[in-house]
């Protein structure tokens, strides 16, 4: 079962704990990790935890033997609570927590029924369906059938079924940036979006303060993590694979070409799709959806920082003015 919000925390066994933020938590040997290993045997970059929609994985990085309560382990693995991570000379123990949210709190969104009634979307994620842990339970709905994010001001969605936004259907892919009156229909339900007090929305689309004055990209062996600088602090990301060598590619694009520009589809696909350079359009406009999503459940403004051109054909990384880009490999 999806769980709404998930609490992720790494115990280091005789030591303190770390919490896995939304870049997930690097383990190895090199000194910029999250968390640090003295055993030579250790990988520079060892392993990473993160947090998934799904509950929270374990990404083996190195070659050094991982066991994960007690059995090896070499890909990618969901992680339950009370697990036991082991690497040379180190002992982890993983917490998982659903925690209770705040309703006293608000983002500014809420959701009024047009049957009656008006919710408050009183965290990010918040999730609507017919689950026990969702937070507005809807009864015949299938468990977290829309989940609303709030990210830099903007309110989004993702809906796992076909589902109407103000009478025009809704795909069930990637996240849908909504607007205060917008009408969103699901089954026999329709909820209209509204503003209440309490909010930091974004009321200028192109406002420089929300465009990233700083981008640190670290290349793991399956992804990466982005870490964004932004006016109001730093959120980090972890893409893996090709959605990473996307970002890559338009953060470090080739002559003529720099950050912040424009990139043509035909420079792009070539980097990313190095088998494949003949990628359609339609491929190329579900990897950018897929990467807003992640970066939407990260609290970015997808949409705005992963700008597709007037008609298609080019993509950028929209950043603040003289912006610094670092490229970690």
């Amino acid at each position: 079962m999806s769980a709404p919000r998930l609490r992720c925390v790494i115990l280091v066994s005789d030591g303190p704990s770390r919490r896995v933020g939304a870049g997930g938590l690097l383990i190895g040997r090199q000194r910029d990790c999250d968390i640090v290993a003295d055993d030579p045997s250790v990988s520079r970059r060892h392993a990473l935890i993160r947090v998934t929609g799904d509950g929270a994985e374990m990404v083996p990085l190195g070659r050094a033997p991982i066991t994960i309560n007690g059995k090896a382990c070499d890909r990618a693995t969901a992680l339950t609570d009370g697990d036991r991570i082991e690497l040379p000379a180190m002992c982890l123990t993983v917490v998982l927590e659903i925690p209770r949210p705040d309703h006293t709190q608000s983002t500014g969104f809420a959701l009024a029924r047009q049957r009656g009634g008006s919710f408050g979307i009183s965290h990010s994620p918040f999730v609507v369906g017919g689950g026990e842990h969702d937070d507005l339970i809807v009864k015949g709905w299938p468990t977290a059938a829309m989940r609303f994010h709030v990210a830099q001001g903007g309110l989004f969605v993702e809906v796992t079924e076909a589902a109407r936004l103000n009478n025009q259907a809704l795909a069930d892919d990637g996240v849908v940036e909504l607007a205060a009156g917008d009408a969103l229909a699901f089954r026999k339900e329709v909820f209209t979006i509204s503003l209440v007090a309490g909010g930091d929305h974004t009321t200028v689309v192109g406002d420089k303060t929300g465009l990233p004055r700083q981008v640190v990209v670290q290349i793991l062996p399956r992804g990466g993590r982005i870490v964004f600088g932004l006016a109001d602090g730093e959120r980090a990301v972890f893409l893996a694979d090709r959605r990473l060598d996307l970002l890559v590619a338009l953060l470090r694009p080739p002559a003529p070409y720099s950050p912040g520009d424009f990139i043509p589809d035909d420079v792009v696909r070539p980097i990313v799709w190095p088998r494949n350079p003949a990628v359609s359009r339609p491929e190329i406009n579900m990897l950018i959806s897929r990467c807003r999503q992640d970066l939407v459940a990260a609290g970015l403004h997808g949409p705005r920082l992963l700008e597709r051109a007037p008609g298609g054909g080019a993509t950028r990384v929209a950043l603040a003015p003289s912006a610094k880009i670092t490229v970690d490999s």
